[in-house]
C-alpha cells in the first residue's frame, strides 16, 4: 500500500461546527491532512461525562482509522493536569481513536509524567507544540521536554505555532534543534482577526489569509519544508462562546477571505443569509456546489425554491470550515498517495 502523504493540519476545536465539517469531508482529502483538535470545556458537564462525550462524537466524526492530535489545553491550562490527561486519553482508547497527544513546554512535572504513560502504552509518539518565543528564548526546553515524556525525534512531531502572526520561516526553521530527524515538521499561523465588529455591514470585504501567503513564501527557502497549518477562517485562542452573534460568511479563497457581516441573529437578520449566500455564488471565485459539503450548502440556501432554510451560527461556521478544509488541501495539491 502506497504511504499516505499528509499535507495539512488544520486546528480546530472539538466544537459542533468542526466536527461537523470533518464528518464532510471527501475521501481524498481526509487522507491527506491530520486534525489538530482542541478539547473545549464545558460549563455544566463533569469532566469524565464531558470528555466521553466528545469522543465519542469524535468517533463519529473522524473515524478510528486514522489519527489525529488532541491538545487539552482549554480543560486543564497551561500547566496541565494529570487527572485531566488520564481522562481524556482513557477516553479516546476506549473510543478506539488513534489519538496522538500534544506536548505543550509549559506543562509540569506531573502532566508530564502523565503524558510519558500515555505515549508508551499508545505507541503512537506525541506532537511537540512550540511558540516561537520558546524557540527564541528557552530552546533548551524543547530537548528537557522531550526526555521528559521519554520521546525522541523519531517519533515526535514538532509544530512550530506562530498563532497570530505571520510565519517568518526563514529565520526560525534552522534555530530548531534536530531539524532532520522529527518524525515530521509542521508550522501553523492563524491571522484571522479576532473580531469582525468594525468591518462595514452588508458588504463584501477581502482579507488577507497571511498564514497562507507567509508559509507559501517561506517553505521554499528553508531546508526543511514544513507541512502548513493554520486556524482555518477563526482566530487562535479559547473556544468561542457564541454570545450575540452575526449573520456572517467566511469564504476562504487564494490568496484571502472573503467576509461579509450582517445583522444580529438573536434580533431576527438570519434571513439575510439567502442574499449574502445568493450574492456569494454569482462571484468568479465561487468554487462551485460540489467543491465541498459546505458549499453544497450554501448554493441551496441561495436558491428560494430549495426551501433550505438560513441556519443560524452553527451552520455558518460549518459551510465555511468545511468549503476551507477542502481549499486548502486542493492549493497544496493533497490527495490521498
Amino acid at each position: 500500500m502506497a504511504k499516505r502523504r499528509l499535507t495539512y493540519v488544520p486546528i480546530l476545536k472539538t466544537k459542533q461546527g468542526e466536527r461537523w465539517a470533518l464528518s464532510q469531508l471527501k475521501a481524498a482529502s481526509k487522507g491527506s491532512l491530520t486534525p489538530l483538535m482542541e478539547f473545549h470545556g464545558h460549563n455544566k458537564k463533569q469532566l469524565g461525562d464531558h470528555v466521553e462525550s466528545v469522543c465519542e462524537s469524535l468517533q463519529a466524526a473522524w473515524g478510528v482509522d486514522q489519527r489525529f492530535y488532541i491538545d487539552i489545553v482549554w480543560l486543564n491550562g497551561d500547566l496541565g493536569s494529570p487527572a485531566v490527561v488520564d481522562a481524556v486519553f482513557q477516553a479516546a482508547d476506549e473510543c478506539g481513536l488513534q489519538a496522538v497527544p500534544v506536548v505543550r513546554p509549559s506543562y509540569d512535572d506531573a502532566s508530564l509524567d502523565q503524558l510519558r504513560a500515555v505515549i508508551a502504552g499508545n505507541g503512537r509518539g506525541c506532537l511537540l507544540r512550540v511558540t516561537r518565543d520558546v524557540l527564541k528564548n528557552t530552546p533548551k526546553l524543547i530537548d528537557a521536554v522531550v526526555e521528559a515524556v521519554d520521546a525522541s525525534p523519531d517519533n515526535v512531531d514538532f509544530l512550530l505555532d506562530y498563532r497570530h502572526h505571520a510565519m517568518s520561516l526563514a529565520s526560525d526553521i534552522s534555530k530548531i534543534p534536530h531539524l532532520e530527524k522529527w518524525r515530521s515538521l509542521i508550522a501553523a499561523s492563524g491571522v484571522f482577526p479576532s473580531s469582525l465588529a468594525s468591518i462595514p455591514l452588508h458588504e463584501w470585504q477581502n482579507i488577507p489569509r497571511n498564514d497562507w501567503l507567509s508559509w507559501k513564501s517561506g517553505a521554499a527557502k528553508v531546508p526543511r519544508k514544513p507541512i502548513y497549518a493554520d486556524y482555518v477562517m477563526r482566530a487562535p485562542g479559547a473556544p468561542a462562546d457564541f454570545g450575540s452573534p452575526s449573520v456572517n460568511l467566511r469564504y476562504a479563497l487564494a490568496d484571502s477571505w472573503l467576509v461579509q457581516m450582517g445583522g444580529k441573529h438573536q434580533e431576527g437578520a438570519a434571513p439575510e443569509m439567502h442574499d449574502m449566500c445568493q450574492q456569494l455564488i454569482e462571484i468568479d471565485e465561487y468554487s462551485g456546489p460540489d467543491f465541498s459539503r459546505g458549499d453544497e450548502l450554501i448554493s441551496l440556501v441561495a436558491d428560494e425554491d430549495s426551501g433550505e432554510g438560513p441556519g443560524g451560527p452553527t451552520q455558518w461556521l460549518q459551510w465555511c470550515v468545511s468549503h476551507h478544509i477542502e481549499f486548502v488541501v486542493s492549493q497544496l495539491g493533497g490527495a490521498a498517495a
